[in-house]
């Protein structure tokens, strides 16, 4: 991910794996090695309202409570809260209207076509929310494929100091993902009962 990364001109990514920050740990520590590239840790947090970043922290975030409470913990580990994918069709739950208890609200993401990124973004406006954007990459082909441009993200983004960019994934990237998703998820489920 640091090389594709590093390959698409970006000078740093904020690794947020789901319920867990050791992809981001790790990601921090091998980008010493690749000079001014930096790596935010961080996790994709399970509420029971769905997905909140967790960002700039570097424990773990206790999963399955209210959005409140999470974005609560993620304070209180020195990060910040952002709400991806907020009315998204494709990952459920999502947090809908709670993400106005988050720092900022992702109003593009790069995987959700349709009309979920054009509601979160209405909703960010209307409520006077900070915004953000993320290419939802989980394999190297998407990274950087959408994103922030700013100097420190855990600063900026509740501030709402940062410039969004990005594209949507391709629709054989998206196919490719769901795949992934479905495949992934099999092994854990019985085909007979």
């Amino acid at each position: 991910m640091i090389g594709a990364a590093i390959r698409k001109g970006l000078g740093g990514v904020i690794i947020t794996d789901h319920d867990s920050v050791k992809g981001g740990l790790v990601g921090k520590e091998m980008a010493r090695g690749y000079g001014d590239f930096k790596v935010i840790p961080g996790a994709e947090v399970t509420s029971r309202a769905g997905h909140v970043l967790a960002i700039g922290v570097d424990e773990n975030v206790q999963k399955g409570l209210g959005v409140e409470e999470t974005v609560g913990l993620i304070h209180d580990l020195g990060g910040i809260a952002v709400a991806p994918h907020p009315f998204s069709i494709r990952v459920r739950p999502s947090v809908g209207n709670e993400c106005l208890k988050a720092d900022a609200v992702e109003v593009f993401n790069a995987t959700n076509r349709g009309l979920t990124n054009s509601r979160a973004m209405s909703l960010a406006k209307i409520n006077g929310l900070p915004r953000t954007a993320g290419s939802d990459a989980h394999w190297a082909r998407t990274v950087g494929t959408a994103g922030i441009i700013c100097d420190d993200p855990v600063e900026n983004i509740p501030r709402g100091k940062v410039e969004l960019f990005g594209t949507y994934v391709s629709t054989w990237d998206l196919k490719a993902f769901n795949f992934r998703q479905l495949a992934s998820a099999l092994p854990n489920r019985p085909l007979w009962k």
